[in-house]
């Protein structure tokens, strides 16, 4: 059992504000409960400034021990119960360093920099960083407001037994049994919401589909409602940067390696009894990093790990991270489901995409009436599973959609450009969260279910707005189609193409990182200035816009092309060209073209087999095996690709212009067409360089419709 108070100074500065307020209140003067977007007081107060944290596991119906955290409120009111706020991630609970580690004076100048502890405990609420997936100034303002926090290490993962692939079913009923355990807890008054971004959004899909009595509220963020376009291949095209990535595989096995972000999850039991977690981390023999390769335990009962205080254990912690060696890695997953049916086979069972999906279960999810505050950034990866989420979810559950600037990580380069404090932009969803939880954990009526239910940033104008609907029922859809001379233009052409050479190299990353929104664990460090590289694209311009034009939606491009090869892949960009003639990215969309024919988007969900009108109508190429042809651009025949780009909200000022750029590559983020680069190399002597001609007549009319939205 630890006892803390809160430490991070931007939480102590909101618990004060909040304080005062309700100060304010208690006179009885008449302005004091206001609830607004990022403006909360007068309805619940910060009224505990301290908390308590114990660790124990919780054992799983198939005996499988899961590694579970508790943060209780303390230094406050009196309460015996409270609701609770509950995450699982595979991600870590909390990281210890352990006893053996050598950690220089500068290494804990950097972690007390990032992190603002010097200590060996990077815990969810004694640092000031974002501990992959939440952060501390949003916990300690949960906290404070009377909220229990509870985080436990998936199966799998950290210091939790079993194994696991990615999306495994037992994640779904795994997140059931937690929450029917956390309920049956005398500190729980029976209301539990669930929150977090990336796979910890994934985790409260699959949980919500099993409707647990005690589940009220959840709030999903930056997370595909379908898994294999947002994140195995998204437009049909393997995302081949994400499959390169290992530190996951390092956090599940509880590394030690700093230079890979990985550290070892904090042990969840304190075999020794001494209060030290760290002495249960076994020792790294051989200096690697990892310990599990410096034991032949349990297969070898005399090769026990050994301890930094040299005594004996039960092994525990050991135990576990040996279970995880046993994981599948998404690096031997995602590479092989080439299509949304494509089986794969888990303890036993077979099962495809479609099965694993979070769209798999909205009609369970429909039938709970579960509220649901889906929360995404224009300029992450998973914009259309956030927007479908509500669009889909709004008809029969409490929900809402708040749309702001970030990348995957919240964290963006768009805030600076807009000219906002990006800290500042990032700490208002908190506020946001904590009104949604008050009205639906606490049953607090402070309005936020009668607001207009649509947040919305829009990037390089007026900022943050409420809406009544999504997509904005004013919108104008405004057609600009290409033209002789790499012009955009709302005259359609009678006649006319245009020949591009596939460049290999094209890529739409940044910065000196080279990071891209598609990197999706790292956001890049740079605007995304795509002037250079789009010199190696098709790109096609308007004149300088007469007035600001504001697009808000889903741009849809239609391009005709033919190939001189069988097959390709096509990525298109929209720009925002200044008057210097700097372009920056606004959206972007891709297509494998073996994939061409359009599908019913209702189909996202298990090929169409339950009744769930997937909202809105976007474009859907199916991505099933018996809906690939291979020879789509054979015998030079004319094909049409509609592609939907990234949902955005974007002003272009008066005197830019508007850019549709066109590539047939995004080199290192994508897996360059496997047909033409067999190697995957855009230097290849093998690789087959196709002329790309794109027509822009009237029966092959390319152009991009974009959803302009009229000044008032």
């Amino acid at each position: 059992m630890r006892r803390r108070t809160f430490r991070s100074a931007a939480a102590v500065i909101c618990v004060l504000c909040l304080l005062l307020t309700g100060c304010a209140q208690s006179t009885g003067t008449s302005a004091e409960k206001v609830s607004a977007p990022f403006e909360y007081s007068g309805y619940s107060e910060a009224e505990y400034s301290g908390y308590v944290k114990t660790s124990q596991y919780v054992e799983m119906d198939d005996g499988t021990k899961l590694a579970v955290d508790v943060y209780l409120p303390e230094e406050g009111p009196d309460l015996s119960s409270f609701p609770v706020l509950f995450q699982y991630t595979p991600y870590g609970r909390a990281y210890a360093i352990p006893e053996w580690a050598d950690v220089s004076i500068l290494e804990r100048i950097g972690m007390k920099y990032y992190t603002g502890t010097w200590g060996n405990m990077l815990d969810r609420l004694n640092s000031d960083d974002t501990v992959y997936g939440s952060s501390t100034e949003e916990l300690n303002l949960f906290l404070s407001h009377g909220y229990a926090y509870v985080c436990a290490d998936m199966r799998g993962c950290g210091a939790s037994y079993g194994s696991k692939i990615d999306f495994c079913p037992e994640y779904a009923t795994d997140g059931r049994q937690l929450i029917d355990w956390i309920a049956a807890q005398d500190w729980c008054d029976g209301n539990v919401g669930m929150f977090g971004g990336s796979y910890l959004g994934y985790t409260q899909w699959v949980t919500a589909e099993q409707q647990p009595e005690a589940l009220k509220a959840i709030v999903p963020e930056m997370t595909p409602l379908d898994g294999y376009t947002g994140e195995i291949r998204p437009g049909g095209i393997f995302l081949w940067a994400y499959s390169q990535q290992d530190m996951q595989i390092y956090l599940e096995q509880n590394c030690y390696m700093p230079d890979n972000w990985s550290y070892p999850t904090c042990p969840a039991v304190d075999e020794d009894g001494d209060g030290d977690y760290f002495d249960e981390i076994p020792l790294d023999l051989n200096g690697n990093g990892s310990f599990l390769d410096d034991y032949n335990y349990p297969e070898d009962p005399n090769d026990e790990p050994q301890y930094a205080d040299g005594q004996k254990r039960e092994h525990i912690y050991y135990l576990a991270s040996y279970e995880h060696k046993n994981n599948v890695p998404y690096n031997d997953l995602g590479p092989n489901c080439d299509y949304i049916d494509s089986e794969f086979t888990w303890n036993g069972e077979t099962m495809t995409p479609y099965e694993v999906s979070p769209s798999a279960g909205l009609d369970k999810i429909m039938e709970s009436g579960i509220a649901v505050y889906s929360y995404g950034g224009w300029m992450d990866a998973f914009t259309r599973g956030n927007t479908e989420a509500y669009g889909t979810l709004n008809a029969t559950n409490p929900t809402r959609l708040m749309m702001g600037a970030g990348y995957h990580m919240e964290t963006s380069p768009y805030w600076d450009y807009c000219g906002e404090d990006e800290d500042e932009m990032i700490s208002g969803t908190y506020v946001e969260k904590l009104r949604f939880f008050d009205r639906y954990l606490k049953g607090i009526d402070n309005g936020i279910d009668t607001e207009s239910p649509v947040l919305i940033y829009n990037m390089n104008g007026d900022g943050w707005r409420e809406e009544n609907e999504w997509p904005l029922a004013r919108q104008v859809e405004t057609t600009l189609y290409m033209q002789e001379g790499n012009f955009l233009s709302t005259e359609q052409n009678t006649e006319g193409s245009d020949v591009y050479t596939a460049d290999f190299t094209t890529s739409n990353y940044y910065g000196e990182d080279e990071k891209g929104a598609r990197y999706l664990m790292e956001t890049p460090d740079t605007l995304p200035v795509r002037t250079e590289m789009d010199n190696k694209c098709l790109t096609y311009t308007t004149a300088s816009l007469q007035q600001d034009t504001e697009v808000t939606g889903y741009p849809i491009v239609d391009l005709y092309v033919s190939s001189t090869a069988d097959t390709g892949d096509f990525y298109v960009y929209l720009e925002d060209v200044d008057e210097k003639g700097e372009a920056v990215l606004v959206s972007e969309g891709m297509l494998n073209a073996q994939f061409a024919a359009l599908q019913d988007n209702d189909d996202m969900v298990l090929g169409g087999a339950k009744d769930v009108d997937i909202l809105p109508d976007l474009p859907w190429h199916g991505y099933e095996e018996g809906e690939c042809d291979e020879t789509v651009l054979a015998d030079g025949k004319i094909v049409q690709l509609k592609i939907d780009l990234q949902a955005t909200s974007w002003t272009f000022k008066q005197g830019h212009r508007i850019r549709i750029s066109v590539a047939c590559a995004d080199n290192t983020i994508f897996e360059l067409t496997p047909e033409l680069c067999p190697n995957n190399n855009a230097s290849d002597e093998a690789n087959i360089v196709p002329d790309i001609t794109v027509y822009r007549d009237a029966e092959h009319p390319t152009s991009v419709t974009l959803p302009v939205i009229p000044k008032s």
